[in-house]
């Protein structure tokens, strides 16, 4: 099987005044194209990359890819990544590695785990394809995954670790301890990996619930809200009202010594619904200050208030990443920040163009700096990755349909949800549900009954439409046809 880049079979995004966003957008997608590795081995499935002909297969970014290619109309899919990925795991004990190589199938960086965001994003695909056929088939990868976790990198508080920074996908982030040969991650707690492993569980339950098995779905749920539960009492700091890493050789209740740096990784407690309460606004208010990670392009993975902070990027001292920013904006919307959710994906968005605007650089990027429209540095102070499409399409593509336009979609209910912002945009020709949808505001005014979306759908829907002056949803049954609705 080959993909082929399609422009007419892809959804359209409308977007008037901005036509920017839309050539970012195609330009994401050809990107995306271009970037398939074609495997000639037996039982590799064609698979999108960040890094083509490299040799290896990444466990994150793969899963990061899926919530782009999600919406490809079935053009290319990422989830051919997972199924390399689920082949490759061991089936005995659950273990997947970080990544592969493709020539021997062994492990890239042998003993080491990534971010397990498999359920999360598996559950993602569902919510817009409506399609469960692959849960019965995963599901035993996903717990797998999820049982080696807790049985083979938690510490004896319950909470977990990462080999070292580079296990969390953070390469050289100052998250604290050293490299361990034996890896065991120096004696650091990290928070990512429990809010992960805290998504794991919910979205587990989620699928069990899917497939009719209640009692594995209360158990996973229970799971989630146990770890939940652990990382408040553990990752949060009082008196910095942030949620850090902490070293577990001294983690008594009244004395967790927590590592002093402010990280990307605190992102994960927003889209993990670790954070609640006053703890969920205060990290809202973190990642909002333009002195800590809401820099000229958001989000800093280092607070500027860090000694160790590179304007630049210097990879990740603060380089602004596609995984975290989705972190960090899903999560936002998660909460119901939705405005400011939009506020930061569009400045996210205009620094992305900007870049690939300027003819020194004219590609979309790896990572950027965080204080000025250039690619981030790495480590050694070189340029980072360029035709990253891979994981840094979430901002044309993703962000741009779900928080700069405002469409979700949730095929269980089968229902699309139209956060309209306030201005005229929309979506046409989107593969939902076992359907094909367009919903476009043609037009906007802050006056009941003034406000008109015209939609065309294949098959009955269910329309739940808010803007800016209305406090819920207006939510419409369509039958097959093209309607006009005034909200």
């Amino acid at each position: 099987m080959k993909f082929k880049y399609d422009k007419a079979r892809l959804p359209r995004p409308v977007l008037k005044g901005h036509n920017e966003w839309v050539d970012i957008y195609y330009k994401a997608w050809e990107l995306a194209f271009q970037n398939v590795d074609y495997i000639q081995k037996a039982g590799w499935k064609p698979m999108l990359t960040c890094m083509p002909g490299v040799n290896t297969i990444w466990q994150w970014d793969s899963c990061i890819m899926t919530l782009i290619t999600n919406y490809s109309n079935g053009t290319i899919s990422a989830l051919n990544n997972l199924d390399n990925l689920y082949r490759l795991r061991n089936k005995e004990n659950g273990f997947m590695s970080m990544a592969y190589t493709i020539d021997t199938e062994c492990e890239a960086y042998p003993g080491r785990i990534n971010p397990p965001l498999m359920a999360w994003v598996e559950y993602e695909h569902y919510l817009i394809s409506g399609d469960a056929s692959r849960f019965e088939n995963v599901l035993p990868a996903l717990e797998g995954c999820f049982g080696f976790i807790e049985k083979s990198r938690t510490r004896s508080e319950g909470l977990y670790y990462f080999e070292d920074p580079g296990s969390s996908g953070m390469d050289n982030a100052p998250r604290g301890g050293y490299f361990a040969p034996d890896l065991k991650g120096s004696d650091v707690c990290h928070v990512d990996l429990a809010c992960q492993q805290a998504m794991s569980a919910m979205y587990i339950s989620l699928i069990c619930n899917v497939l009719g098995d209640n009692k594995k779905a209360e158990h996973y749920k229970s799971e989630y809200e146990r770890i939940c539960s652990l990382i408040n009492k553990y990752h949060w700091n009082e008196k910095g009202k942030f949620y850090y890493d902490f070293f577990a050789r001294d983690c008594a209740e009244d004395r967790v010594k927590h590592i002093p740096c402010k990280t990307g990784a605190a992102f994960w407690t927003l889209i993990s619904g670790v954070a609640q309460g006053e703890r969920c606004r205060s990290v809202v208010e973190h990642l909002f200050n333009a002195d800590e990670f809401y820099t000229e392009v958001p989000f800093a993975t280092l607070s500027k208030d860090d000694i160790n902070y590179d304007r630049l990027g210097g990879y990740w001292l603060g380089g602004v990443w596609a995984p975290t920013n989705t972190a960090a904006i899903r999560g936002l919307v998660k909460n119901g920040y939705i405005s400011l959710a939009r506020e930061a994906a569009i400045k996210y968005l205009n620094a992305i163009c900007s870049v690939e605007a300027n003819p020194i650089y004219g590609s979309i990027w790896e990572a950027y700096a965080p204080e000025e429209y250039r690619p981030a540095t790495t480590e050694s102070g070189n340029i980072c990755r360029r035709d990253f499409v891979g994981w840094s399409g979430m901002a044309p593509i993703t962000m741009l349909i779900e928080n700069i336009i405002g469409l979700s979609f949730d095929a269980s209910a089968n229902t699309v949800h139209f956060r309209v912002p306030t201005e005229e945009c929309g979506l046409e020709n989107m593969q939902f549900n076992g359907g094909a949808v367009s919903v476009v505001c043609e037009k906007y005014e802050s006056l009941r009954g003034k406000t008109v979306i015209k939609v065309k759908t294949d098959k009955p829907i269910r329309l739940a439409v808010r803007t800016n002056y209305l406090f819920a949803d207006v939510v419409t049954e369509l039958t097959q046809g093209e309607h006009e609705i005034r909200v």
